[in-house]
């Protein structure tokens, strides 16, 4: 009896540990979330950035380019984990390829673009956003086309970044092809995701689409 004691403290403590680690330090409403998107072209994308993007200006005529922008007001606790920004083409359900602005004066940025983490278990909870999650191409390899961008402190509002698509196929993989042009506002899914310090995903809010 005093096993099964034990062992039924034991469980509630767990049970307890589970939802007080899982459970949001605060929600969506709390940050009073603002959002735009604005399809551009290489000029302004240069101007939105502050520094020139990564093809040239000879592209323009293929490039259709998206300027985005993410803000929202300090975090009611501190942010202990991240928030991750995410723009899907919901034509093909893929993320495209990200630039970000950053403040170069600073010596280390609170935000930054790139990949992996919780991507594929976000995707898996929210089928909205399973255009996030990693394509298989093979019995054991997968793909991440785009990117993301991961917000590690309240300091990185006011977000600006730039959305590549380019109007070309790879047509060996053609499961993965990027995204082709025309694009349209009305085609992309914006979206802000809360995660915890240990890839514990709180909640997903969507922004626009």
């Amino acid at each position: 009896m005093a096993l099964a004691l034990v062992v039924g403290l034991a469980l509630s403590a767990n049970a307890g540990w589970r939802w007080w680690h899982n459970r949001p330090p605060f929600g969506p409403e709390a940050l009073s979330l603002q959002s735009s998107l604005e399809l551009v072209g290489y000029t302004q994308s240069q101007e939105a950035l502050g520094r020139p993007v990564d093809y040239p200006p000879s592209m323009e005529p293929k490039v259709r380019m998206v300027v985005g922008r993410v803000s929202w007001r300090p975090t009611p606790e501190p942010l202990d984990g991240f928030l991750m920004v995410v723009l899907i083409d919901k034509r093909s359900n893929r993320l495209p390829v990200i630039d970000l602005r950053r403040n170069w004066a600073r010596d280390a940025y609170p935000a930054g673009v790139g990949g992996g983490g919780p991507q594929n278990k976000i995707a898996q909870r929210y089928p909205w956003l399973r255009g996030m999650g990693y394509k298989k191409i093979g019995e054991n390899e997968w793909l991440s086309e785009g990117n993301v961008i991961w917000a590690h402190d309240q300091e990185a509002s006011p977000l600006t970044f730039v959305a590549r698509f380019p109007p070309t196929r790879n047509p060996q993989l053609p499961e993965t092809a990027l995204t082709t042009e025309p694009i349209a506002v009305s085609d992309l899914l914006l979206a802000v995701v809360c995660v915890g310090s240990d890839n514990q995903i709180y909640w997903a809010h969507r922004l626009q689409g």
